[in-house]
């Protein structure tokens, strides 16, 4: 599934099965790779920004129709979340940067986190705009560079580039075998 695609859930309990609130925005980490947390909404007829965060480590599982939690103890305020989700920089969102390879070919720009469902949020690539206007899909690879504006990646993730994500869920796996990452 991708970010855009977790926007707007619902944020559940595991325990009672409670709405309790509603994914605003993720939280991302270009140099980690890695989905963070979460912002928050209301639910319901006064919905509005909720002032508590979602750390991704307390989250329980991203599913397709809903984010779970344990229990509402998992929302907190900024300043008792983790650094890493308080003190997120939004000026580092990667959404419109360009993809460049070591090499210098364009892959495209980015227009969307690839995440894996029922995970606490593991990104395992980037939704591209193509050069030629098509979208598709690329591994997460261990970045060269994050700059703000542009996401220098191994020449070897022009290979890689998928049209779907099913396409994408197969090739990260050889992606990351034949770059030595675990």
């Amino acid at each position: 599934m991708t970010a855009n695609q977790i926007r707007g859930l619902p944020v559940v309990t595991v325990g009672g099965g409670e709405d309790i609130a509603e994914v605003r925005d993720v939280i991302y980490s270009p140099e980690a790779g890695a989905l963070i947390g979460v912002t928050l909404n209301q639910r319901g007829f006064l919905a509005g920004r909720r002032k508590e965060v979602l750390a991704a480590v307390s989250i329980h599982a991203i599913g397709e129709h809903a984010v779970m939690v344990t229990d509402e103890g998992a929302l907190v305020l900024p300043a008792e979340a983790p650094e890493e989700v308080s003190g997120a920089d939004s000026s580092r969102n990667v959404l419109g940067n360009d993809v460049l390879t070591d090499g210098g070919v364009s892959l495209g720009t980015v227009a969307d986190l690839a995440v894996v469902a029922g995970t606490s949020g593991e990104v395992v690539g980037y939704q591209i705009i193509k050069p030629d206007g098509g979208s598709g899909y690329i591994p997460l690879p261990a970045q060269l560079a994050v700059s703000g504006v542009a996401l220098v990646v191994p020449a070897l993730t022009e290979d890689f580039v998928r049209d779907d994500l099913v396409g994408l869920g197969a090739a990260v796996d050889e992606f990351r075998q034949r770059l030595g990452i675990a």
